[in-house]
């Protein structure tokens, strides 16, 4: 199936979108570990989501770090926040991930959905191109216009394993491309050295 344009754009804007919750680790087409999950809604029959990041989520622990005593501390946990892309009726029948990580949105085109037609838990992101801008605004933050979150997304606890997987499957394929580059960079290198152009440092 050829993806248009708009998916392709769209999918841009669900990477920045979630780097702008937090995430630290970004990437389209994320095969999802669907072992052990019940499928909840019709919708849900995929395990491969348009955009999957990984970010932190901070919560209380009771008692403190060395074990000893009353007392609460926080401490981080990596967290999965998937974005899927839906342009049109017909995408958005065929079904999206929607449980398969701590936090699911869908990004679609405005008042292509009602947030009543998304599932329970799911967020809902409207894009509209007419007003859509961004720019980097204080603190390393990107500033959308024309993106408006119209339903917040509820916190799905998954398996440890389901988050653990997602993030090798990025970490592995970034790790693939990077080896390219720097196979590409010795490939440079070792041209430049046969033909004896030497570099100053």
């Amino acid at each position: 199936m050829v993806e248009s344009a708009l998916h392709g754009f769209l999918k841009v804007v669900g990477k920045a979108f979630l780097l702008n919750q937090g995430c630290f680790l970004v990437d389209t087409e994320v095969s999802l570990s669907r072992f052990g999950q019940t499928r909840l809604y019709d919708l849900d029959g995929h395990h491969v989501i348009d955009v999957c990041g990984v970010g932190e989520r901070f919560k209380k622990v009771r008692g403190r770090p060395n074990g000893e005593g009353p007392g609460s501390y926080e401490v981080a946990e990596n967290v999965l926040r998937g974005v899927e892309v839906k342009v049109s009726r017909s995408d958005f029948r065929n079904g999206f991930v929607c449980t398969g990580c701590n936090y699911n949105y869908l990004l679609t085109p405005m008042r292509l959905v009602t947030p009543w037609e998304v599932p329970r838990g799911v967020g809902l992101v409207e894009y509209n191109r007419h007003k859509f801008d961004v720019e980097l605004a204080e603190e390393d933050r990107l500033s959308f216009r024309g993106l408006r979150v119209v339903k917040n997304p509820s916190f799905r606890s998954i398996g440890r394993y389901q988050v653990d997987s997602a993030t090798s499957f990025m970490i592995r394929r970034s790790m693939t491309e990077g080896l390219e580059d720097a196979l590409g960079e010795l490939r440079q290198a070792e041209q430049d050295l046969a033909s004896g152009s030497e570099k100053r440092i």
